[in-house]
């Protein structure tokens, strides 16, 4: 029989409404994937949205930050400019603070220059205060970082915990815990049991890692360019450093962060500088304070064996 409407058969009719129901069982497997996923990054770009932080709330005894870090002056020995920031060799007269920020780079500079004494002991405590200061920072690239500040959060209470014991004493210089926890048989050098409390050795090996990543992604981020995705940036810092010691899950959630991040320009807010030579002056500066502090814990951990520990 023949519809006078369509001019098909009604077999042709019967087979057409089943190659749609089947069409219809096909995208409503896909909505049930992607329409989750679509609410997720809504939820990413929202929060990137609200992290934004405009330039006229960076002030400094009532003088916008475009004035500062710009303070030069004459290096005798040289007989040229030099730039001055904020801490030690940066101009103490001109420290900047950033209103509606928590994160404070010359906070984070102060305590990582001053963590390490001059016959090379890293100080916990200022140690500790430096990642206090980088969990603002990374705090400030989005709620998709929470996963990784709190469980640096927990890292530094541990150690704090111990700085506040019976054995305070031995805990104020990072060779100082070493030394001690290996002569008391502290350092689990095998997988640590769940009820028993990481030593500090093992706790800060995992912060020390992490500042690798840190470090690495700063001082990319003062050699890009506008035209540069702080994303990429960021996810390729990570492979090359703290990936290696996460599981598949994290390295996922990671990658998911990452596409998430706040553009080039408004991590430059968040640090407090503008373009050109004074973010790469500041962010350098801040990567060289890092990698100082990482490069000699690094090897205190080497000395021992302990770069590997579970």
């Amino acid at each position: 029989m023949v519809c006078p409407l369509l001019g098909v058969t009604w077999r042709t009719k019967q087979k057409l409404e089943m190659t749609m129901a089947g069409v219809g069982l096909s995208c409503l497997r896909y909505y049930k994937i992607f329409v989750p996923l679509a609410a997720l990054l809504v939820l990413i770009y929202v929060t990137c949205v609200r992290l934004q932080v405009h330039l006229s709330a960076c002030v400094e005894d009532g003088r916008p930050c475009n004035e500062m870090w710009s303070k030069k002056e004459k290096d005798p020995k040289e007989g040229k400019d030099k730039e001055m920031m904020t801490v030690k060799g940066i101009n103490v007269g001109y420290t900047r603070h950033c209103e509606e920020t928590e994160f404070q780079v010359t906070r984070l500079l102060e305590a990582f220059r001053s963590c390490i004494t001059e016959d090379g002991q890293i100080l916990l405590k200022e140690y500790l205060s430096g990642w206090e200061e980088l969990i603002k920072f990374m705090d400030s690239l989005g709620m998709v970082f929470g996963f990784i500040s709190q469980e640096t959060t927990t890292k530094i209470n541990i150690i704090r915990e111990y700085l506040a014991g019976s054995s305070s004493a031995e805990y104020h210089t990072l060779q100082s815990m070493v030394k001690h926890e290996l002569h008391h048989g502290l350092v689990n050098f095998k997988e640590l049991p769940r009820d028993q409390v990481p030593s500090g050795c093992r706790t800060l090996l995992r912060l020390h890692r992490a500042l690798k990543w840190l470090e690495l992604f700063l001082y990319r981020l003062s050699t890009s360019t506008s035209q540069d995705n702080t994303g990429e940036l960021c996810a390729v810092a990570y492979e090359e450093t703290l990936a290696h010691y996460h599981s598949w899950f994290v390295r996922k959630a990671a990658a998911l962060a990452f596409l998430a991040m706040p553009s080039r320009r408004e991590l430059l807010q968040v640090v407090c500088v503008h373009e050109g030579e004074e973010a790469q002056l500041v962010l350098s500066s801040t990567a060289k304070a890092i990698i100082r502090v990482y490069d000699l814990t690094q090897r205190v951990y080497d000395a021992h064996g302990m770069l590997d520990l579970p």
